[in-house]
């Protein structure tokens, strides 16, 4: 290896052959890394834990905990951390599946060091973005905290920051997820390999609809033009959500009700308006649900559409997770998401402020482990 290494990064080595842990360790301890390993996926994590390496290498299969599970765990508890796999070459359908769950590089056996050292100069490249981005971002803060001491606009610089900081990792996660998924592509191409090319191909596309859900509600959020009031039956946008979200019900096997209003009221809104926002709040009620781990709860959303007090108000109910203290402090006021890489952050920001341009408020009750209510409120008017 060469002396691109940096000198006192730590590798923790995880395989379960004495003979390649030791070849390896000397390997990279003349290159100047500080090296600890551990015989097992068990000690392995273990050690990660206790040792805080910055970058790990193990084997993909070990007896107990292997590497794809080891993989998983790491990432887990730190999502930055770059994990190196070691495969034999009739593995390569795990070392897929490596790459799936973030894994940054994989080698096969017998381990040649100009591949190790390949591999481990990604990671250290992926390392030195990390860490370039953090330190933006740490900068940007400083900056916002000092306009913030400056100017009356606080509130609004101080969500700007978050929200740059939000969509810098919302796209970093897009970025990591595209190279992945060219990496499995062109292996498909390269070995003319159907599986991979299937696998690559359906890893391309969720991030080609993350990217188009970015952009979609960053549209939707910055938009700027004057809504569209119509007098419209306050049914309508609650019906065509239930319509479109029917199937997915029926995929996540939720059961999914619209109570409509009896009263045959109209009203003017901007019905294409409403209909972001009933979604949006429909959206997330099922995604409730995936952290619920009870195999005998029944799963229920409602959709609910009544008239009281001269308003319209639109309630959706879910039995899922509920919603912890920390977010529901910021829950329409941050960019912030509680679905990891699969959320944007835009979502219940962009309803509050269709409501809000509705001359309207939502709300929210919410119970950990009991579900969660959304209630819209907006004026029952029939002229604007």
């Amino acid at each position: 290896m060469t002396s691109k290494a940096m000198k006192n990064k730590k590798i923790l080595l995880v395989d379960d052959e004495e003979g390649i842990r030791k070849v390896l360790k000397i390997t990279l301890e003349s290159a100047g890394y500080d090296v600890c390993l551990a015989p097992d996926g068990e000690a392995g994590l273990a050690t990660f834990i206790r040792e805080h390496p910055d970058i790990v290498i193990t084997d993909i299969k070990m007896p107990g905990i292997d590497g794809i599970e080891l993989l998983k765990r790491i990432k887990n508890l730190n999502p930055e951390i770059e994990v190196i796999m070691i495969t034999g070459h009739g593995d390569m359908d795990l070392a897929v599946k490596s790459l799936q769950y973030e894994a940054a590089d994989f080698i096969t056996k017998p381990i040649d060091s100009g591949d190790l050292e390949s591999a481990i100069n990604k990671a250290r490249d992926r390392i030195a973005i990390s860490q370039n981005i953090k330190s933006y971002m740490d900068d940007l803060e400083i900056l916002v905290e000092e306009k913030d001491k400056k100017l009356n606009e606080s509130e609004k610089l101080v969500t700007i920051g978050q929200t740059i900081a939000g969509m810098s990792h919302a796209i970093k996660n897009i970025a990591g997820g595209l190279k992945g998924s060219s990496f499995v592509l062109e292996q498909g191409i390269e070995h003319e390999n159907r599986q991979y090319l299937k696998q690559g191909w359906e890893m391309m596309k969720g991030n080609i609809d993350k990217i188009t859900k970015l952009s979609l509600d960053l549209l939707n959020y910055a938009k700027t033009t004057k809504l569209n009031f119509q007098l419209e039956n306050p049914n309508t946008p609650a019906r065509e959500v239930m319509q479109l979200m029917t199937h997915r019900a029926k995929e996540k096997n939720i059961e999914f009700t619209l109570v409509p209003c009896t009263q045959k009221k109209l009203t003017f809104m901007d019905k294409d308006a409403m209909h972001n926002s009933i979604l949006n709040l429909v959206t997330n009620a099922f995604d409730a649900f995936d952290d619920t781990i009870d195999p005998g709860l029944t799963r229920k959303v409602t959709l609910l559409v009544q008239t009281i007090n001269s308003q319209i108000v639109y309630s959706v109910r879910d039995n899922g997770c509920g919603i912890n203290d920390t977010i529901k402090k910021s829950v329409f006021n941050d960019f912030i998401t509680t679905k990891g890489m699969n959320g944007t952050g835009f979502g219940l920001m962009t309803t509050k402020k269709i409501i809000e341009e509705h001359n309207g408020e939502i709300r929210f009750k919410t119970e950990i482990k009991k579900g969660s209510e959304f209630i819209i409120k907006i004026p029952l008017r029939t002229r604007v």
